[in-house]
């Protein structure tokens, strides 16, 4: 028998990578990238705003982490990247058939719920679980994937819409998850991640009860606070700041575009130096990213350069290093679904972030207030994360 050449082994280990990458950019850039884009449209249907829809979409993005994690123990990941990828595509399917905002938000909601089934929480656990040896870079193809699907899909959406308008448009991106991304789950491996489920359980009480996952969730949470309350306010911040729209939308798009470079160099570090190290100088970097917001009108077009590299680069990270330090602290077989729980707690709150941000600015008659705060939490992120005792993995 002929010897395989060695290049099959690493297809095998690299093709689950590019298959999940791949169902995430399409799935995540025609649903969660692309509301934006599908907001304005649908709201001149409607008649008013339709916030309520991409309420019940995000909700339902983040609640579904929770079960998720324990169904990919269960099931193994194909079964439940399957259920995701027919909720997004039945989801938005109807959603371009709603006739009132209830039948809109419902629809919007299961479309949520699927994006949350086949997407992050599943790709990171699989990734991390199969993938030990080059985990960074691994999650940093994965985690690129979800950045660049907010760069390459929205403009087609666009186009799609001024062709046809929101409905086709929708019915568009349904058909494509619909038939693009079952043929990629031949691609990710089979059955369950958890190899004991008896010990996945202990794995997962014991977890909840350790200061490691509490310090985690309690870091992250606070990391993706700081993020959102920028995320949502860059534009109109760095507008307040004196740039005109346009220059505000293309900083704020070359901050987020900055992410991939970062998540390559950020992954190949994590793996050299360890996820606890760069986690916490992610944190801190942030934290100064966050405050060169403030600078935009004092320094000018260097302040915009700062604040688009520094806190571009910042911002791609914390859920890279911190889905590794989580690997790192856990049973094994209980990840999967500490991961889902972890996610669905700071995607939560991650969500009241523009509330907090609106409420802060009203009290203080402007961005200041909440650029320090979103700040301050960024900074406290690191000693929190230097408490982390990686070697004392907890076990049932």
């Amino acid at each position: 028998m002929i010897a395989r050449p060695a290049l099959f082994p690493a297809l095998s280990i690299w093709l689950p990578v590019v298959a999940l990458s791949a169902i995430t950019l399409l799935i995540q850039g025609a649903t969660l990238m692309s509301l934006g884009v599908f907001l304005p449209a649908m709201a001149a249907d409607f008649g008013g705003p339709v916030g309520n829809a991409a309420t019940a979409f995000l909700l339902a993005m983040s609640i579904i982490a929770w079960p998720v994690g324990g169904a990919l123990d269960r099931l193994g990941p194909r079964p439940v990247l399957f259920c995701g990828i027919a909720l997004s595509a039945a989801g938005l399917a109807v959603a371009s058939l709603a006739q009132d905002r209830i039948a809109l938000a419902a629809a919007m909601a299961v479309t949520g719920a699927g994006v949350g089934a086949s997407t992050i929480v599943p790709g990171i656990a699989i990734i991390t679980r199969r993938h030990v040896e080059q985990r960074g870079l691994a999650l940093a193809i994965f985690l690129g994937a979800a950045v660049a699907a907010g760069a390459v899909v929205p403009p087609l959406v666009g186009a799609a819409m001024t062709d046809g308008g929101w409905r086709a448009a929708m019915r568009l991106c349904a058909l494509t998850m619909a038939l693009a991304c079952p043929p990629l789950l031949l691609a990710v491996p089979g059955g369950r991640i958890a190899k004991a489920p008896a010990v996945s359980g202990n794995g997962v009480v014991a977890g909840l009860r350790s200061a490691n996952f509490r310090r985690i969730v309690m870091a992250t949470t606070m990391l993706q606070l700081a993020i959102n309350g920028v995320l949502f306010a860059a534009v109109d911040g760095l507008m307040a700041q004196g740039l005109p729209q346009a220059g505000a939308v293309a900083a704020y798009s070359l901050a987020n575009l900055l992410g991939l470079p970062a998540l390559l160099f950020g992954g190949m570090l994590a793996d050299r130096i360890g996820a606890q190290p760069a986690l916490i100088g992610t944190a801190m970097l942030l934290a100064v990213g966050t405050l060169t917001l403030l600078g935009v009108r004092a320094m000018g077009i260097s302040g915009v350069t700062a604040f688009v590299l520094i806190w571009g680069i910042a911002s791609a990270l914390p859920g890279q290093s911190g889905s590794m330090l989580l690997a790192d602290v856990v049973e094994p077989d209980a990840f999967s679904r500490l991961l889902g729980i972890n996610t669905a707690i700071i995607s939560l709150m991650g969500a009241l972030a523009p509330l907090w941000t609106d409420q802060m600015r009203f009290a203080s008659g402007g961005y200041a207030l909440p650029v320090l705060v979103y700040a301050a939490l960024a900074l406290a992120a690191a000693p929190l994360v230097a408490l982390i005792r990686p070697s004392e993995r907890e076990t049932g």
